[in-house]
């Protein structure tokens, strides 16, 4: 099939051609009294498709990566009314840390990498195979995701690696084009069955070494055409939290009930660092399934850091240590929160 034959198509996809992928996005075109579709290439020629993915497997099965797939667990959390922790990290301390709270609670956690905590780990490969090498010697439930990517190359990397879920964020985007790369992002990962997150709305604040201005609080009518038209897996919705700091005016409630009744997707909550207990529990009554932290977790992990160089100024390896143990602390006592799957 080249560029300019036309079919009838409804949403963009992911074919192969030849052992590589190519990601086509639908144009409507005009021709006589009807209109047909043109599929056109939305990008250049992707990696080789993993061989689980041939046969709708997982990308790494259980037999030989203990990674698990996060879809069953974030519907169950979801069904039950409870939430899990998303856990962004950027080091192999962090990693270990988070692993150990997992086991010791005895609950499952999706450890999360944006761009930041790529850069510093090595790229999605190495983060892949660390999260893989820690989790492989613990009973614990460990999932690996991709947060804050906002291109399609940055997906087919993390899916290749073997991440269990991706999140795509056109959240700075109009909202049609938004919609579109979503939907782009969902024929891509259709191939592989991984759950997709979006973001509608805007969550203000620093993530992923990037400043992010005012907020842009999430329209539940516009959710609901969004989950409609795009068939994301997961939204994260922008309702008065903030990334690296403390809710704007607090959790805006009724907002998200609003959105809540406009879809029936899992809901995730970004910037939970700035979040009461009670608005934690509260978003968790109202749909949230996920719950995403990050500044709470690198900063405990730079706190101890400190304060350990400060009586130990050569002493890399004993700072290192104590930040593992705080993060360990800290996401331990969210995993026994009441809500916490």
């Amino acid at each position: 099939m080249t560029q300019h034959q036309h079919i009838e198509c409804v949403e963009p996809t992911v074919q192969r051609h030849g052992h590589q992928l190519v990601v086509f996005q639908c144009a409507e075109v005009k021709r006589s009294a009807r209109t047909v579709h043109q599929w056109a290439p939305l990008q250049s020629r992707l990696p080789e498709i993993p061989a689980g993915a041939r046969a709708g497997r997982r990308l790494w099965d259980t037999a030989s990566m203990p990674l698990v797939d996060p879809g069953p667990i974030i519907a169950q959390a979801h069904e039950r009314g409870l939430a899990v922790i998303g856990a962004n990290v950027s080091t192999i301390q962090m990693v270990r840390g988070v692993v150990r709270a997992a086991e010791d609670a005895q609950r499952p956690v999706l450890i999360q990498f944006n761009r930041s905590g790529l850069s510093l780990i090595g790229g999605v490969d190495v983060a892949a195979v660390v999260v893989k090498s820690v989790a492989e010697h613990s009973e614990a439930e460990i999932a690996l995701h991709l947060d804050h990517a906002d291109t399609l190359d940055e997906l087919s990397a993390a899916i290749n690696a073997g991440f269990g879920s991706v999140m795509i964020d056109g959240s700075t985007l109009s909202f049609d084009q938004h919609l579109t790369l979503a939907q782009s992002a969902k024929g891509l990962v259709t191939w592989s069955r991984l759950p997709l997150e979006a973001e509608l709305g805007h969550v203000a604040g620093d993530e992923a070494g990037v400043t992010i201005g005012d907020a842009s609080w999430t329209d539940p009518d516009e959710a609901a055409r969004f989950v409609e038209a795009t068939g994301v897996d997961w939204l994260a919705v922008a309702v008065g939290n903030t990334h690296g700091g403390p809710a704007v005016g607090g959790l805006q409630a009724e907002r998200l009930r609003a959105i809540r009744d406009a879809v029936s997707i899992p809901l995730v909550l970004h910037g939970a660092s700035g979040l009461t207990e009670d608005e934690i529990q509260a978003a968790v009554n109202l749909g949230v399934a996920k719950i995403n932290v990050g500044t709470a977790l690198h900063q405990a992990a730079a706190s101890a850091m400190g304060e350990w160089l400060a009586g130990h100024p050569s002493d890399l390896r004993g700072a290192l240590s104590l930040a593992e143990k705080r993060v360990n602390e800290s996401v331990l006592a969210l995993l026994n929160a009441p809500w916490a799957k």
